[in-house]
C-alpha cells in the first residue's frame, strides 16, 4: 500500500502559514505532519508542501481546507493548487 493523503489543514500562525498534513502510512496507519512554512500566503505554502509530498511519494486527492479560529472551510482554489502541486 502506497502513503496516501486523507485531509491537509492550512492556516496562518504568528504570520506565517501552517499546513497540517493527515495521511496513512504504507501499513495503514493515520499519520499526521504539520509544515511551519517562511511566508503568509497559505496557497504558495500548500504548493511547497505539496512538491515536498510528491518527492516522498505520497499521493492522493486530498480535502484541502482552511482553518479561521474554530472554523473549518474547503477552498476549492487552495485545494486545487495543492492538487496541481502534488501532481494529482
Amino acid at each position: 500500500m502506497e502513503p496516501r493523503l486523507d485531509q491537509v489543514l492550512a492556516w496562518l500562525e504568528q504570520g506565517r502559514a501552517v499546513v497540517q498534513v493527515e495521511y496513512f502510512d504504507a501499513l495503514g496507519k493515520l499519520r499526521r505532519q504539520t509544515f511551519h512554512r517562511p511566508t503568509r500566503d497559505v496557497g504558495r505554502a500548500l504548493e511547497e508542501v505539496a512538491q515536498l509530498l510528491a518527492g516522498e511519494g505520497i499521493e492522493g486527492r486530498p480535502r484541502v481546507r482552511l482553518k479561521q479560529g474554530s472554523a473549518l472551510r474547503v477552498e476549492p482554489g487552495l485545494q486545487q493548487r495543492f492538487w496541481k502541486a502534488l501532481g494529482s
